[in-house]
């Protein structure tokens, strides 16, 4: 069990964030939070590890904060309860550019964070109970290509690269990436599941 310290809005992708004592969240996302791709609804980060990387709570752009030592020993696909809401666990936060002037790659990577999708409305408040759930969904894989392939296997080749791209919650910097990936995306389509 862990407790939630801390919690910040982004308003606006640029904007500093705002911190916030209580946040209300549905299936859509943050109140009042920039929109974000369903499986990248909010950023939660522990604290340990933030701390442990010289970093202070907002660096990540986080939206929660917890105090819990085994956030990213969580599989993707856990349900974990933050007061009465309850979120899916989707992946680990790639470290972007911004981050990696903060602190070396090798240090960052799969402790930026990890995204999760809201299962149900609620309040999530500074102060509240974190924890995981024995509830399980299926893993989404971490690695952009397994993403990929996962997301064809479910949704089939049909969905255009935008639609992927924003699906899936890649970073925004995959958009460079679209004709390559409609290239790939073909190939996929063949039946090849390489």
């Amino acid at each position: 069990m862990g407790q939630v310290i801390r919690l910040f809005i982004k308003r606006r992708n640029s904007a500093a964030l705002e911190t916030a004592t209580s946040v209300d969240s549905n299936q859509h996302g943050i109140a009042g939070n920039v929109v974000c791709a369903p499986f990248r609804q909010a950023l939660i980060v522990s604290r340990p590890a933030t701390v442990d990387l010289g970093l202070r709570a907002g660096d990540l752009r986080e939206n929660i904060v917890v105090e819990f030592d085994g956030l990213y020993e969580l599989p993707s696909g856990t349900v974990v309860k933050l007061g009465e809401v309850l979120m899916r666990l989707t992946f680990h936060c790639e470290p972007c550019k911004k981050v990696l002037k903060l602190v070396p790659f090798d240090r960052i990577l799969h402790r930026r964070g990890v995204f999760g999708t809201f299962l149900n409305s609620g309040k999530i408040n500074v102060g509240d109970t974190f924890a995981a759930t024995d509830q399980k969904f299926e893993a989404i894989p971490y690695a952009i290509g397994e993403r990929i392939r996962w997301y064809l296997r479910r949704h089939g080749a049909s969905g255009a690269a935008t639609n992927l791209v924003h699906a899936l919650g890649l970073p925004s910097s995959s958009a460079s990436m679209r004709p390559q990936l409609l290239r790939k995306l073909a190939h996929f389509s063949g039946g090849s599941r390489a």
